[in-house]
């Protein structure tokens, strides 16, 4: 099910494709459904309370694939309500590929024949990385994918030096249980060996320069080198098994010293206990000289027959029992736990463990060198993290494709029953044209087990051809995804025009995953690379900046967060908190700070739709251009800020620094265009007469409230798309039918100048508005005067500063002494420290204007009703300043009278510690526009 992880990915890709539309580029945006393999598998086996291969099988394999199937079903319902609608995924969901379908199966099988047809595709007897709980066997990038830090035993063991019954070999584990299937002892050949003697009883054999620190950790007080030799001179040395009694078929053969030049001084004691069955170096080492290779372990993890007294017994549960037989026999020297970082199964979190078995693989090895060069052609943002994916490339491992499970792609490799050769089919045609007989059901089933397992293939060379009981890695079905996501043998043309893709997108660990087997995959079948660029995502974490996990009980939810804020918060929160390739805390709190910068740009737009309504504002018979010699310095400081703004956002876009783009959009709507534009014009709005600036200001602001709609689509496309549609729209008749039609608009001059000028203004505001915090006076009370000393332009903006900063007069120059002081990046302002008597009246006077609004909110009155205002005050300041103040007061309140006397019924406010009685209402119908 998607959780915020999923919301983040599929939130990046989905703003990416919405950006290149909007340059007017014919995007591909089809959505994938990847729901094969163990995932599904796991799932349906914790719901029908299958606990192993043994109750599948015993529930029926056909019952099997089909609850697997319907799961699928449920999945693909959740994923393109929440994972994709809900999200506001602009994606051809119709036209989806799904991998579990026959026509994409038919791809990974291609493969597969390529793979073979290039000598390739190998059949070997390895040492392997398998799930016991999913009892099969797992790639090495599968492996990476599910390192976690867990506790397990660290023991250090004595195997007694054959001839003698006081001379040991010490060496060290983490995994007690394999040392049932030891087979032999490894040195350095170059490494210095001490033998010490302990306590006056006995003698160790140990890597000389561990012996000080191995003697004080095994808490040793008396010990002594009695001989010294290099590694080569212990190779050949005999040893009894230390679980001979245990497992007597170890006893009946020979256990030597061998040399191993893997053998490091890093950890442990510098002999290292040697079981080829559970260990790839291990296993190297015993082809190299001939030593038996004895699993006794199944693939389940439970010991077979061979493992003597531990038979029938799982891995794990041996392991304490071998701890406590070797305690018994004198033979364990020190245990103790360590922490380390280990693989468990990516999908079910099962501890894994290392076993030699029999599989399928794609020899990578081969062509690493190809897909590597490759790689190196492809843009990795950000930069710094391709290290990571090229040295992974690079020393490529054959990949193990096989897997011992029922849901998934099947492997198309058929063995003759006579004489043991192979076949690959690489589709359905086939399949049907070599087949003895089909069976009677639909292509679906056809290629999926357990029907297909039954399909006998004939040729005249075999009469009969048996497929191989395995599905395919998931990760192989995921990885032909460049080809077979369009088709692309059936559809040559659309494939050719679309390969190699402009762009991918996933997590960091993805480097071992989905980038990887894309990469390869194309690279066998193409020699080419799938992408020509990849954006890597740093994990999601929860807001301590721990990994979620459901154990943890820290995972949050696509439903449960869309649900409770809605996509549009939730994807800018996303696309602002960092970087893509960052780490991202995510505090579901913080999101509620995207909600309030989403209703701004949401009043911002109310805003001018009420006052454009009032005033018959159009588009087309007041365009900007037309009104351009009625702009006022504000007006044209406005469009530069736009045009500086629509420059930087397709800079970062194309350097896919999404976070960048998404706050300089929202910073451009919370501060530029609320805080400030809308700040500057409100005067001219609110005036009664209809004069030219006004309607340049409304120009303006429809521009800039257009272009913010446009860009801001490819973050937030649901408020956007409702806001084009009731305002755009309203008054453009001809504009595009939807948001997410319309084109990039266009950069024009940016005035530097009246940038620099208006930055000034806004910094000396601010600072101004820090000395009226520090004085304890509101802005909304009026001040006589206001110094400002260190800035460049006050001469240029004074006026507009005065109607800011709500200040009678505004001077250049020092301050004069007992003025209140703020400062910053060396301009400072000063203002009196108390407002004068004349001033307090109209303060009072603003206080009541700010009442009586909100009593107008309250009652949901338009701007256009005119009111009634009834003020009842014991305090005479307060009865003077609506006497003073009476044509301001109704001018600001849009009443037709203002009187003082009897406020009964109304409400009570407290204005500057006096208890002041108001009381509205409605006294006419709206002017006429």
């Amino acid at each position: 099910m998607p959780h915020v992880g999923h919301v983040r990915g599929r939130t990046y890709k989905d703003v990416v494709l919405r950006y290149y539309r909007l340059r007017g580029y014919d995007v591909w945006a089809q959505a994938g459904w990847d729901m094969q393999g163990m995932p599904v598998e796991w799932e349906v086996e914790k719901r029908l309370g299958l606990r192993n291969k043994k109750d599948v099988e015993k529930f029926g394999l056909e019952n099997f694939a089909a609850a697997c199937n319907a799961l699928v079903d449920e999945y693909l319902a959740y994923w393109r309500e929440w994972g994709t609608r809900r999200l506001g995924l602009w994606l051809d969901l119709e036209g989806a590929y799904e991998t579990r379908r026959p026509q994409y199966i038919e791809y990974a099988w291609r493969l597969v024949k390529r793979a073979h047809e290039e000598g390739l595709l190998v059949e070997d007897y390895r040492v392997l990385w398998f799930c016991p709980r999913c009892e099969t066997s797992l790639s090495d990038h599968e492996v990476a994918l599910g390192y976690e830090e867990r506790e397990d035993p660290s023991i250090y063991v004595k195997f007694r030096v054959e001839g003698s019954d006081r001379e040991y070999l010490v060496i060290w584990t983490t995994t007690p249980w394999t040392i049932v299937d030891n087979e032999a002892v490894a040195v350095n050949p170059d490494l210095a060996y001490a033998k010490v003697e302990v306590e006056g009883r006995e003698c160790w054999w140990l890597a000389e320069a561990l012996v000080p620190q191995l003697m004080a950790k095994f808490n040793i007080k008396s010990w002594r080198v009695v001989d010294r030799r290099p590694g080569r001179e212990l190779v050949g040395m005999h040893y009894a098994h230390p679980l001979a009694e245990e497992v007597p078929e170890r006893a009946a053969r020979p256990h030597a010293v061998v040399a191993a030049s893997f053998v490091t001084l890093e950890q442990g004691t510098g002999l290292v206990h040697l079981a080829p069955a559970h260990g790839p170096e291990d296993f190297e080492v015993a082809r190299k000289c001939g030593m038996p290779i004895t699993n006794s372990v199944e693939a389940s993890g439970v010991f077979n027959e061979l493992g003597g007294k531990y038979s029938g017994k799982h891995v794990y549960d041996v392991e304490s029992e071998v701890i406590q037989d070797l305690k018994a026999k004198g033979l364990l020297v020190h245990e103790e736990r360590v922490r380390h970082e280990y693989p468990h199964c990516w999908r079910c979190g099962s501890k894994l463990i290392m076993r030699a078995d029999r599989q399928w693989f794609i020899a990578i090895s081969k062509i690493s060198d190809r897909a590597y060069s490759e790689l190196r052609g492809v843009r990795v943002v950000p930069e710094k993290l391709r290290d990571r994916f090229d040295r992974f490339v690079e020393s490529a491992k054959d990949w193990n494709i096989s897997r011992s499970r029922v849901w998934g792609t099947p492997l198309p490799v058929w063995r003759c029953k006579r004489d043991g050769r192979i076949m690959v089919v690489g589709s359905l045609e086939e399949l049907r044209r070599l087949a003895k007989e089909l069976l009677p059901v639909d292509d679906f089933k056809l290629v999926h087990r357990p029907w297909i397992d039954r399909v006998m293939l004939s040729t005249p060379d075999c009469d009969e051809w048996v497929r191989e009981p395995y599905v395919m890695d998931v990760w192989l079905d995921s990885g032909v995804a460049w080809i077979a996501s369009v088709d692309g043998e059936r559809n040559r043309e659309l494939w050719e025009r679309l390969f190699p893709f402009d762009f991918i997108t996933e997590g960091v660990d993805q480097t071992r995953g989905w980038f990887y087997s894309l990469l390869v995959t194309s690279v066998l079948y193409t020699g080419r690379a799938p992408y020509k660029a990849i954006l890597i995502q740093g994990l999601v974490l929860d807001k301590h900046g721990q990994k979620m996990s459901k154990s943890k009980g820290n995972v949050i939810w696509a439903d449960d967060l869309l649900e409770k804020y809605g996509a549009d918060p939730v994807r800018l929160y996303i696309l602002t908190k960092a970087a893509p390739w960052e780490d991202l805390a995510f505090d579901p709190d913080e999101v509620r700070r995207a909600v309030s910068d989403l209703s701004i740009l949401w009043n911002v737009v109310r805003f001018a739709d009420m006052y454009m309504t009032l005033d018959g504002f159009s588009p087309e018979r007041h365009p900007l251009e037309r009104l351009a010699g009625s702009l006022l310095d504000e007006d044209r400081w406005m469009l530069s800020e736009l045009s500086q703004m629509i420059t930087k956002f397709v800079r970062h876009m194309e350097d896919f620094e999404l976070h960048k783009a998404a706050s300089l959009w929202r910073d451009f709507v919370v501060e530029t265009l609320s805080h400030h534009y809308v700040r500057l014009v409100r005067r001219r709005v609110w005036a009664e007469e209809p004069r030219p600036d006004k309607f340049a200001a409304y120009a303006v602001l429809h521009h800039a409230l257009k272009s913010v709609l446009i860009l801001g689509s490819v973050f937030v496309p649901f408020i956007t798309e409702y806001l084009w549609q009731a305002y755009v729209r309203k008054y453009e008749r001809d504009a595009p039918e939807s948001v997410h039609l319309a084109q990039l608009p266009g950069a024009g001059p940016a005035d530097a100048g009246l940038l620099e000028t208006f930055r000034e203004l806004f910094t000396v505001f601010s600072i101004l508005a820090e000395a009226r915090n520090r004085a304890g006076i509101k802005l909304r009370w009026p001040l006589r005067e206001a110094y400002v000393s260190g800035a460049r332009h006050v001469e240029r903006y004074a006026e507009l500063l005065r109607y800011l900063g709500n200040v009678k007069e505004v001077r250049a120059g020092q301050c004069p002494e007992d003025y209140i002081k703020a400062g910053e990046r060396g301009i400072e302002v000063c203002i009196p420290g108390r407002v004068e008597p004349e001033l307090y009246y109209e303060a009072l006077a603003r206080e009541i204007v700010r009442r009586v609004q909100v009593m107008r909110k309250e009652m949901g009155l338009d701007v256009s009703e005119t009111i009634s205002v009834f003020v009842e005050a014991g305090s005479e300041d307060v009865r003077r300043a609506v006497e003073t103040f009476h044509d301001y007061i109704a001018r600001e309140t849009r009443a037709v009278e203002v009187r003082l006397g009897s406020a009964a019924g109304g409400r009570e406010w407290e204005i500057d510690g006096k208890t002041v009685r108001i009381k509205i209402g409605r006294a006419g119908s709206p002017r006429p526009v």
